[in-house]
């Protein structure tokens, strides 16, 4: 694709109307695009964000995509939550005409070196992590991206003296051209979004998209056990491989970061094993851009962690509670169980994403007293537990919460780690960990 910088008075299709949709038809709108906004949705908040659009001149259907709503597009950006081979989409896309997402769009206006995060778990805290390093060290840093503020949003912001820090889904890479982060990290690859990927393989080969564009001017950041798989043999960029028993486990040409090996990554509030490799990633990308030992300790020492993530949100009744509502697959759960000093009471369950939940059931015997299970998943996850621990069935967050509550004793721990998305009863991560917030602590 020709990178398109002009867009007036060209029409463009934008499919979705969620965060990153709104954002980029209010970017094209605001360079003189005919912009068509087109969802499947028709709910209240979505019929009240079309509205807004269409204040700014943007043409929105809503309830379905129609073939005519297409017809002479130059181009159609996607959003990531917007499954491109939908059957609702066939037949509707012309086979002509380019199709990109935000990420891409973004990138293609962005001025600005670009650090991407990608991972099935921890991208978001070590998004955060690094742009608050950053920033505390004096550089312009903007965070954005998946972590909440799309990248597009920001890109008028930049220039060539800033820094994006950006958090990439793999189904943002799904729909990258040109793409090109100076500093690309892949944390982890587990199991995850199966009910849009067709299995690992092809989930894997998404998330090495990160490194797709790169060249030997670039620097890829990935885990030591990703060091021998094919897929890391085809990247071009510099590559630094770390595990989570030191900085440096493995690098092509590591002299950039042979100074950071003294850095003391205990002085961080950051704590339990799940979030060493953000840690240790966090330190190997401020390296590469040049910061001193002094800068990357102060930087973590400063960092609080994110909401949502792991978040001890305080105690009631001699019981802790724990939000761990971003845990959004098994992994990430495997890592909050892997992380507690004694057995929890788990909340779990939401909309199923096409994992094994019987591949940690051995870490949940041995972690978990009780598991009060809601949401489109919980039969499912409690045919995985049942036999080895209580379950308890809830209908909502308010009854989970008062079915947990009646389980504990002083001393105990309860434990929101859902292992599932949060779509079939909350808007998103962050609504379902504010749910359980208001439950605890009416």
């Amino acid at each position: 694709m020709v990178k398109m910088l002009d867009f007036k008075d060209k029409k463009v299709v934008v499919i979705g109307l969620g965060v990153s949709g709104a954002a980029v038809s209010k970017f094209l709108a605001g360079r003189g695009a005919r912009v068509f906004a087109s969802d499947s949705d028709d709910r209240p908040k979505t019929r009240e964000k079309a509205e807004e659009l269409r204040q700014l001149a943007v043409n929105v259907e809503l309830g379905g995509h129609t073939k005519r709503f297409f017809e002479n597009a130059g181009l159609i950006v996607i959003s990531p939550g917007v499954d491109i081979t939908d059957r609702r989409l066939s037949g509707v896309i012309p086979a002509d005409i380019p199709v990109i997402g935000e990420l891409e769009l973004a990138y293609n206006f962005c001025p600005a070196p670009v650090i991407a995060i990608t991972g099935t778990n921890g991208k978001s805290t070590t998004t955060e992590l690094i742009g608050s390093i950053l920033k505390r060290a004096g550089l312009k840093v903007k965070v954005c991206g998946n972590i909440g503020e799309p990248f597009i949003s920001v890109v008028d912001e930049l220039d060539r003296d800033s820094v994006a820090v950006v958090e990439v889904s793999s189904f943002q890479l799904e729909s990258i051209i040109r793409f090109k982060p100076y500093i690309a990290v892949l944390l982890n690859i587990t199991e995850d979004h199966y009910d849009r990927h067709e299995g690992y393989n092809d989930y894997k080969r998404m998330k090495f998209r990160i490194f797709e564009n790169q060249d030997r001017d670039d620097w890829a950041v990935m885990r030591s056990d990703l060091a021998e798989d094919i897929l890391s043999e085809k990247v071009a960029s510099k590559k630094v491989y770390f595990n989570t028993e030191g900085i440096l486990a493995r690098g092509d040409e590591p002299v950039r970061v042979k100074d950071i090996s003294r850095v003391d990554i205990s002085t961080t509030e950051l704590k339990g094993r799940h979030n060493l490799e953000n840690i240790i990633s966090s330190v190997i990308v401020s390296g590469i851009m040049g910061l001193s030992e002094e800068d990357i300790e102060s930087g973590l020492k400063s960092f609080k962690g994110l909401r949502h993530r792991f978040e001890d949100i305080g105690s009631k009744n001699g019981v802790q509670f724990i939000d761990d509502s971003k845990a959004t697959n098994i992994d990430a759960t495997k890592r909050a169980l892997e992380s507690l000093p004694r057995k929890t009471i788990l909340i779990a369950g939401g909309r199923d994403k096409g994992g094994d939940y019987r591949a940690i059931a051995g870490l949940v015997e041995s972690k978990v007293k009780t598991v009060v299970v809601l949401g489109e998943a919980r039969d499912k996850i409690s045919a995985a537990y049942g036999e080895i621990v209580p379950v308890i069935s809830a209908d909502s967050m308010r009854d989970a919460v008062k079915k947990a509550i009646s389980c504990a004793v002083p001393g105990d721990m309860v434990l929101l780690s859902p292992m599932c998305s949060s779509f079939d009863m909350f808007e998103d991560y962050k609504d379902r960990g504010d749910a359980f917030r208001r439950e605890v602590f009416p």
